[in-house]
This record gives C-alpha cells, sequence and structure tokens, in this order.
C-alpha cells in the first residue's frame, strides 16, 4: 500500500514538472511572440544601427529558444517556426527598403534631372550619360567599395534603360556613350587598385 501511494505521488509530482515546465516554454514563446510583433512593427522609421541590435538580440533568443525546442509541443514549435520565418521577412523588407532609398538617392546624386530612366529617350540618352559621368568625375574621391557599387547600380539601370531604346540612337551618340562606359570602367578600376 505504501508502495502504491509512493508510486502515485511520484507520478504526479512528475506530471505537475511537466505541466510546470510546458508552462514556462509556453511563457517564453509568448515573450517571443510579442518581441518579435513589437520589433517588426514600424521598420520605416528604424535606423540601421537600430535594427542591426534587433538583429543580434534575435539570435540571441533565437539560440536560447532553439535548444528548447524538444520541449515544445508540436503546436509550439510550429509557431516559433512562423515567428523566425515572420522576422526573417521583416529584415528582407527593411533591407529592401533600405536599399531603395539609397538606390533613389544615388541616382538623383549621379543622373541629375535623369534620375527618372522613363524619361530618358534616343534625343537624350546621350545626355544623361554626359550628365552621369560628370558627377562621378567630380564625387568620385574618396568613394568606398560600396559607394562604387551603388554607382555601378546606377550605371546599369542607365545602360538597361538605353537598351530598351536602343534602335533608335544614332551612331555618334553610341561612340560616345561606349567611351563614358569605358572611361567609368578605368575610374573604377583605378579606384581598386588605389585601395579605394
Amino acid at each position: 500500500m505504501a508502495f502504491l501511494l509512493t508510486l502515485m505521488i511520484s507520478m504526479i509530482s512528475l506530471g505537475s514538472c511537466t505541466t510546470t515546465r510546458e508552462s514556462e516554454v509556453g511563457d517564453e514563446l509568448s515573450d517571443f511572440r510579442n518581441w518579435v510583433s513589437r520589433e517588426t512593427s514600424q521598420l520605416a522609421n528604424r535606423t540601421e544601427e537600430d535594427w542591426q541590435q534587433t538583429k543580434e538580440d534575435f539570435r540571441t533568443r533565437t539560440q536560447e529558444l532553439d535548444q528548447k525546442q524538444e520541449q515544445f509541443s508540436a503546436e509550439l514549435k510550429e509557431e516559433y517556426k512562423q515567428l523566425k520565418q515572420e522576422f526573417t521577412e521583416a529584415d528582407e523588407s527593411y533591407r529592401k527598403a533600405r536599399t531603395e532609398a539609397r538606390m533613389a538617392e544615388w541616382e538623383g546624386k549621379l543622373l541629375g534631372q535623369w534620375a527618372d530612366t522613363d524619361t530618358i529617350n534616343a534625343a537624350n540618352v546621350r545626355d544623361a550619360y554626359i550628365t552621369f559621368m560628370e558627377n562621378v568625375r567630380t564625387l568620385k574621391s574618396g568613394w568606398s567599395n560600396d559607394d562604387w557599387d551603388m554607382a555601378k547600380m546606377v550605371l546599369q539601370q542607365l545602360n538597361d534603360r538605353k537598351e530598351e531604346i536602343n534602335a533608335d540612337i544614332d551612331t555618334d551618340s553610341e561612340v560616345k556613350i561606349k567611351a563614358l562606359q569605358m572611361e567609368f570602367l578605368t575610374l573604377e578600376t583605378a579606384a581598386d587598385v588605389g585601395g579605394n
């Protein structure tokens, strides 16, 4: 009889420990859910430094939760997976918005009045390249590799627009554009060699 009583107490105690552990894990996941919701709202207002810190916090939090995953029920595992995906998508959205904003800034800086490439046609494409290279020559001193990458992206957009209207561009303009494209490559190569 005493054995049965001890066995029942042990089983009840073990059951309550399991319930307590599940409750603790559920609470931690609830805290993580609230954190993800709070941190991913209003992405447009986040600074680069602030978002980097948030990503570090995410790594720390997920490392801790990853170690506890075997204690998750199937339902909690699925929710945890979805929360991590939600954060990853928010990070991609943040990066895309930042890149687009930077690109618009660089287009304005390097293309001036031609920043809206839809306004470029066969009659003014040469002027757009001239403006681009004049601005590159003026601004290039002190550019980092990242700055050169942004300039290359602007040039690529200009090149893409040129391809769209290519059939109507006169030969003199084609020759001038080729020369300006080569000049850009020469300046970029010199910057790479010079360590900028």
